[in-house]
């Protein structure tokens, strides 16, 4: 078990809530290398500047993220944590889902996942 996974419920959103609305601003701003700070080796791989700034063209959603977001709650792994977050967007009505997966990496704590849906 990891530091990271140790934390109780109100410290892990204390810890990931900066992440993830500096995730969602630089969506919003369209400015990925705010946007990936903080990404592991592995998912910078997969989710170059083009990639990042093509998923803002196809899937507008990206960038019309409201600021205001209600963590929901965790899922524990061995080494990571998945955070989930209820979100709103500016453009589109209804509710949506946010993933920010976080693991205890070589160089301290890492993002190994972000979605939205």
């Amino acid at each position: 078990m990891t530091q990271l996974t140790r934390l109780q419920r109100e410290q892990l959103r204390e810890v990931a809530e900066p992440i993830w609305r500096n995730i969602i601003s630089a969506a919003r701003d369209r400015d990925y290398a705010r946007f990936s700070r903080g990404f592991s080796n592995e998912l910078l791989a997969k989710l170059s500047e083009e990639h990042f700034r093509q998923s803002c063209e196809d899937f507008p959603l990206l960038t019309t993220i409201e600021p205001d977001f209600e963590f929901i709650d965790s899922i524990h792994r061995e080494n990571a944590i998945t955070i989930l977050w209820r979100l709103s967007s500016s453009r589109y009505a209804g509710e949506f889902l946010g993933l920010l997966t976080l693991q205890s990496g070589d160089s301290g704590m890492e993002i190994t996942a972000v979605s939205v849906n």
